[in-house]
């Protein structure tokens, strides 16, 4: 469903009328390094979903590697788990991404509209695997795998989202120290500022297919210390028998083990582990249509989100304009102002920071030593010390 907007609306949003050759039409979010529109590709006559990079940040020269990095990791891939890029772009000093603009819901969206069967599950587990072990074959890593970029289509099939936080194992900014991500889903490396590899994405899945069968997140805290506590050394609540089968809850557990050598070693290995129980649970049906999974009516009532059917009959789920949520992207903000549902950057002082903050301490306590050292009495009487 193409759609059009009046320029005295678009300039009340404050929209560009145009990126590059692309048409905006309306913001429909924010992803890990930009603002996302949908816009019209007249050279295809096609909608696309355009992502620019945040103004603010357009002048930081890390955000703009970053950004580019981005472009770089996801544009190298090519699965039909993954969301396609289909260009990479400046206009004005404004960088862009253009991606596929897709029908459907969040994964979390998804789990909240239907109550999709152990073997539906499933095979949104062995897509998600499918998807991640394209990507950490070529060397990339996601580090932010969450519900919110995971995306079920009207179609039932899941596109990983957003890799903005993703990191190519050859590119130059390798360096440990830096903690990336969202902190409900983090390893324990990651959390710890460590190098991340496949098996930190492995925890993370194995946290979201914890969310997926339980509806809970595998550590409840809600304040950072307390929740990186958890991570680094509490096991999940144990899975119940009505929420999963045994195999499952094993696997799910396995994948979120603290040792990284006894967690699954690749996505393949989750993936052949998943194909064995789902012989045991097969899938009955054909992917969900259009009608099974999200909401039949016309328009839903929500806050940050309108659905509506275009001509062919496809499901359009499309973000509206909302305050930034708990999903929304920040970097290096407070601990006290992040919620363990957002998606974090924070980085260690430096050492030279460490030592000049030392050194302040020491000087302040020496003053207040001796503003504290009582005065010297005279003595009375001959003692063998000088009167000073």
């Amino acid at each position: 469903m193409s759609m059009t907007m009046p320029l005295d609306d678009r300039s009340r949003r404050g929209l560009p009328e145009r990126i590059g050759r692309y048409q905006v039409v309306e913001r429909i979010g924010r992803g890990a390094m930009g603002v996302v529109y949908r816009a019209h590709d007249a050279a295809m006559g096609r909608d696309v979903a355009l992502k620019v990079l945040t103004t603010d940040l357009e002048d930081d020269p890390d955000i703009r590697i970053r950004f580019h990095r981005e472009a770089q990791a996801a544009a190298s891939l090519s699965h039909p788990n993954i969301i396609t890029i289909f260009d990479v772009g400046e206009d004005a000093d404004r960088f862009f991404i253009v991606m596929e603009l897709l029908r459907g819901a969040t994964l979390r969206e998804f789990l909240k509209q239907s109550e999709p069967s152990i073997n539906r599950k499933i095979d949104l587990m062995r897509q998600l695997c499918a998807g991640l072990a394209s990507a950490h074959n070529a060397s990339i890593y996601h580090r932010d795998i969450k519900p919110g970029n995971i995306f079920v289509r009207a179609d039932g099939i899941l596109k990983i989202l957003d890799f903005g936080v993703a990191r190519l194992a050859t590119s130059s900014m390798t360096a440990a120290g830096f903690i990336v991500g969202t902190p409900d889903y983090m390893s324990p490396e990651q959390a710890r500022g460590d190098n991340v590899n496949a098996q930190s994405d492995i925890f993370s899945l194995g946290g979201v297919f914890y969310f997926m069968l339980t509806g809970r997140k595998p550590f409840p805290a809600t304040e950072l210390p307390r929740l990186f506590q958890q991570i680094q050394n509490d096991d999940p609540a144990p899975l119940l028998e009505t929420e999963a089968p045994p195999e499952l809850a094993a696997l799910v557990m396995k994948a979120l083990a603290k040792n990284v050598d006894v967690r699954h070693q690749s996505c393949e290995e989750l993936l052949d582990e998943l194909e064995h129980i789902r012989i045991s649970h097969p899938l009955t049906t054909h992917r969900a249509p259009v009608s099974a999974g999200f909401p039949n009516t016309a328009n839903t009532t929500g806050a940050d989100r309108a659905t509506s059917f275009d001509a062919g009959g496809q499901l359009e789920v499309t973000a509206l304009p909302v305050a930034p949520s708990t999903d929304d992207t920040v970097d290096s903000l407070p601990i006290g102002a992040v919620n363990t549902d957002d998606t974090v950057t924070l980085s260690a002082p430096p050492t030279w920071v460490n030592r000049v903050a030392e050194l302040i301490d020491s000087a302040v306590s020496r003053v207040f030593g001796r503003r504290r050292r009582p005065a010297a009495r005279n003595p009375s009487a001959p003692t063998g010390v000088r009167k000073r």
